[in-house]
């Protein structure tokens, strides 16, 4: 990668070279949107599409879009809840101009997935996963993503309109239960 696409927003420890950054411009946003699409073989700006649909709250397209997203990736790079909560959060690093995206980082009582923070008039997103080696317990552990989030209050700090969304996979299967904050 080229030096001025990316610029140190905070300096949060020198002895450990860790930093905070935030993508330059939005033409920036754009290109990374682009080599991200190119890397995980999406054609026809599914990604900016997906992405766009979860912002504008457009739930059913949404969800669409992220199962065509799954299912462009090999069966056997999704193996565990990892794997697709880095899936989600290298997509979400897009939205980076409209959003502080946080992962696995304190929020309420324990660590959330990812949580994106919004800096605009979009609303804020968390977003938990969870995966199984069994493909029909998945709507119950959509329900458990979204108690987990309530109940470990992972909105903590989150102002404005909050959606929940508890992503259960099973290989390229998934359940989306999608909740507003009460």
């Amino acid at each position: 990668m080229n030096a001025g696409y990316l610029t140190i927003q905070e300096v949060v420890n020198t002895l450990d070279s860790l930093y905070k950054i935030r993508i330059l411009n939005q033409e920036v946003q754009r290109e990374f949107i682009q080599l991200t699409e190119y890397y995980l073989s999406i054609q026809d700006s599914r990604l900016s599409l997906m992405l766009k649909y979860l912002i504008e709250e457009k739930k059913e397209y949404f969800i669409e879009g992220y199962r065509s997203i799954l299912m462009l990736l090999s069966y056997y790079d999704l193996k565990n809840e990892n794997s697709y909560h880095m899936m989600m959060l290298g997509m979400c690093v897009c939205l980076s101009h409209d959003y502080e995206i946080r992962s696995n980082r304190e929020n309420g009582k324990r660590k959330s997935d990812i949580a994106l923070k919004s800096k605009t008039k979009y609303p804020s997103f968390v977003i938990e996963f969870k995966y199984s080696k069994e493909e029909d317990n998945l709507e119950r552990l959509a329900e458990a993503a979204i108690e987990q989030i309530k109940k470990k209050q992972y909105d903590e700090g989150l102002i404005g309109k909050v959606v929940y969304i508890g992503l259960a996979h099973h290989g390229k299967d998934v359940v989306i239960k999608w909740v507003e904050k009460d």
